[in-house]
């Protein structure tokens, strides 16, 4: 059988633009660091909730890192939940040199890292953004437990993922669809869905956000589409309506008791 284009250098080495944080951990976080190989660990701060009804494992975009989010953890915060922002390996100041399936690998390691070291409330949602959907799709896939999954500005089919790397790929294999296609994987996700996703963004189009909405296995999902932003400006949208469409599905899967 031919190697996957998923697996080649090429394509890993054009899908990923890590870069190093050599910022210090803010005084109210904590810092992990989870084994995923041999002398090689990714990356994961916890930004601690006395009050938490949940934990929120966020998986961020390509291109940034775990420190992104340290200035906007206490909005998270204030949603209900202790926010805990994952790394990708060769990102911020984990080890490794990342690659599409190791990510996917390692969402299940940190998880299962976080729960054993007994870092997780009881109830634990998955958030991913742009490239973390597939982490975040990944996981609540394959536990049946996670209570929540919310994807922002995610990929559906894994052809135009490849195409945007200016690499030519015709069909994906079942093999290759098992691992890489968000729009089928979504098929399994049975906890309630938030998707939200940018009007304008040209990036990763609307319409994957819609057929991950019509895919996925869950009764209980929402689908918004937020008017006058794209891809990296979705938090701005008009109104605060990113982070009242958030609140509002977490507030609703997670009430107060």
């Amino acid at each position: 059988m031919s190697r996957s284009i998923f697996d080649s250098a090429e394509f890993n080495r054009n899908l990923f633009f890590p870069r190093p944080d050599h910022g210090a951990t803010p005084g109210n976080a904590e810092d992990l660091f989870v084994p995923v190989e041999d002398g090689v660990a990714v990356h994961v701060r916890i930004h601690p909730n006395p009050g938490a009804r949940f934990s929120l494992l966020y998986f961020h975009g390509n291109g940034e890192i775990v420190s992104d989010y340290d200035e906007l953890s206490p909005v998270f915060s204030a949603l209900g939940g202790e926010f805990i922002v994952c790394e990708y390996r060769g990102y911020g100041k984990s080890g490794g040199i990342p690659t599409l399936k190791d990510a996917l690998e390692d969402a299940t390691r940190i998880y299962e890292f976080l729960g054993k070291q007994q870092k997780l409330q009881k109830r634990v949602g998955v958030m991913g953004r742009s490239l973390g959907s597939a982490s975040a799709i990944e996981l609540c896939s394959r536990f049946p437990e996670i209570s929540a999954c919310v994807i922002e500005s995610g990929y559906a089919d894994p052809i135009p993922l490849v195409q945007r790397r200016g690499l030519q790929i015709g069909e994906t294999t079942p093999e290759e669809d098992a691992l890489y296609n968000n729009s089928r994987k979504i098929r399994n996700v049975k906890c309630p869905l938030l998707i939200m996703h940018g009007a304008e963004d040209f990036l990763i189009e609307p319409h994957e956000a819609e057929l991950n909405f019509e895919n996925a296995g869950s009764d209980n999902k929402e689908l918004e589409i937020l008017q006058g932003v794209g891809h990296n400006d979705i938090l701005f949208a008009p109104d605060n309506l990113y982070f009242k469409t958030l609140g509002g599905f977490l507030a609703k899967t997670y009430p107060e008791q």
